[in-house]
Order: C-alpha cells, then structure tokens, then sequence
C-alpha cells in the first residue's frame, strides 16, 4: 500500500492487517460502501479510492462504523473479564454464598406464606415476588452460567 488507505483510514487498515475479529468483515463493509466486489482486497480498496477521489469521504463513514464495532467488541471482552475476576475473586468468601442462601429461603418462606394466607394486596405481592424472583436469577447466573468453575465442564469422569 502506497499509504493513502492509511491516511484515510487507518482503522480499517489496522483491523484489516491484523488477528482482529473483525478483520473480514472491515475489508468488505468498505468494498460495500465504494461500490466494488466484496470479495477485493485491502489493496483493491486503494485502488479504488486512488481512481475515484471522490469516494474518500465513504471511507470516513467505514472508518467510524469500524471505531463502534471495535469498541463493542473491546467493551464485551471487558465484561467477560470483570465476571471471570469476580468468580475467581469470591470463590473462597463465603458472602455471596450466605446472600444466595438467605434469598433462597426468603423466597420460599414469602411464596408459602403468600399462599397460605388469604386476602393480600396482589400487586404488592407481585412486586415482592418479582423482585426476589430477579435477585435469584443474578444469584443463579454468578454462580451457574457458562464461565462457572462448577459448570461440569472440569469435572473429572
């Protein structure tokens, strides 16, 4: 490449020329927005801008649409992380695991409760149940989801 991709749109050379997730598809969003065959190359792209000049400013809409998605996918490996940590980190506290427990129990007593004694106001027993419904659901999803050391996946047969 001469350099003029890379004046212009020095994202999507970045992406393009590296082991980035993203790398196929920025070649062929900027062959998409110039107008040319999604299959060229990062070279054929520059060709295409050299001929055509005035098609550069298509590559500015690339480059920023390749700022977003690189980003979405830097904030996401960020979050896998920060769970990842977050079980390592608690795996010895017993906090969480007495939260979990206390909710448990918490929600089985007011269910039965609930239920067994009449006349309640239904909307505030809904508020109650959906609330504590949703606190077991995150509690279920620290301590089962797929990046859980308890998954079964590390099990020995």
């Amino acid at each position: 490449m001469k350099g003029l991709l890379k004046a212009l749109a020095p994202t999507l050379v970045n992406v393009a020329t590296t082991a980035n997730p993203l790398a196929g598809m920025a070649v062929k969003m900027a062959a998409n927005k110039l107008g040319i065959p999604a299959d060229s190359t990062l070279e054929d792209v520059e060709k295409h801008v050299e001929a055509h000049p005035e098609k550069a400013e298509l590559l500015n809409n690339t480059e920023i649409e390749l700022q977003r998605l690189q980003s979405n996918v830097e904030l996401y490996k960020t979050e896998v992380d920060d769970r990842k940590n977050a079980r390592e980190h608690f795996a010895t506290d017993w906090t969480p695991k007495v939260f979990a427990i206390i909710t448990l129990l918490s929600f089985v007593a007011y269910s039965f409760l609930v239920t067994m004694t009449p006349d309640h106001d239904a909307g505030i027993v809904n508020l109650v149940i959906g609330y504590m419904g949703g606190l077991l659901s995150g509690i279920s999803a620290f301590f089962f989801s797929s990046g859980s050391e308890n998954n079964g996946k590390n099990r020995k047969s």
